[in-house]
C-alpha cells in the first residue's frame, strides 16, 4: 500500500510526514451502500501525520510517497481489532459462566462490564508490550520529490 505525503519534521532516520485522509473506496461500485463509506462522508478528508522511516533523506517540505508492507498492515489491524475483539468475546463468555455458577443468574450489566475491562486491559497488555510499535507497522519513504522548503507553520516543537 502506497500513500503521498509531505515531510513536515526530520529526526535522524525518521521523518514525519503530514498526508491527507481519503477514502480508499471512494470509486468503488458499492460506495452508495457502504458503512465505511458513508463514515468517511461525514469525518471529511483530514490530514493526519505519521512517522516513517527516513533512509532516503527526505528534507522538510518534500513531497514523499510512503509504503506500508501488505502483510504488516494485516498483521496489525489482527492485532489492533481481532485479538480484543477475541478477549471480549471470550472474557463476556467467561464472566457469564462464573456469574452464572457463583449467583445462578448473570446480570447483563456485570457481563458487559467485565467483558470491557478484559478488553481494555488486553490492549494496555499490548501496548505495556510493545506490539503497536512493531517494525513492520512504520511506513517507509520509497521515493522523495524534492520540491524545496516548504512553510507548514510547523516546527518540531508542536509536534
Amino acid at each position: 500500500m502506497t500513500e503521498q505525503a509531505v515531510v513536515v519534521a526530520v529526526e535522524g532516520g525518521r521523518a514525519w510526514v503530514e498526508a491527507q485522509r481519503l477514502a480508499s473506496c471512494g470509486g468503488c461500485e458499492s460506495s452508495a451502500s457502504c458503512g465505511t463509506s458513508a463514515f468517511s462522508k461525514v469525518v471529511g478528508n483530514r490530514s493526519f501525520r505519521v512517522e516513517a522511516d527516513n533512509a532516503l533523506g527526505a528534507k522538510i517540505g518534500d513531497r514523499v510517497t510512503l509504503t506500508v508492507s501488505e502483510r504488516g498492515l494485516m498483521r496489525g489491524a489482527a492485532l489492533l481489532y481481532l485479538l480484543p475483539l477475541l478477549v471480549l468475546m471470550f472474557a463476556a463468555l467467561g464472566m457469564e459462566w462464573l456469574l452464572m455458577r457463583q449467583w445462578g443468574r448473570a446480570p447483563e450489566w456485570l457481563v458487559i462490564g467485565g467483558a470491557l475491562v478484559a478488553a481494555g486491559l488486553a490492549v494496555f497488555g499490548m501496548r505495556q508490550r510493545g506490539w503497536f510499535e512493531r517494525q513492520d507497522l512504520v511506513p517507509t519513504i520509497v521515493s522523495v520529490d524534492s520540491m524545496g522548503f516548504v512553510d507548514f507553520g510547523v516546527s518540531e516543537n508542536n509536534l
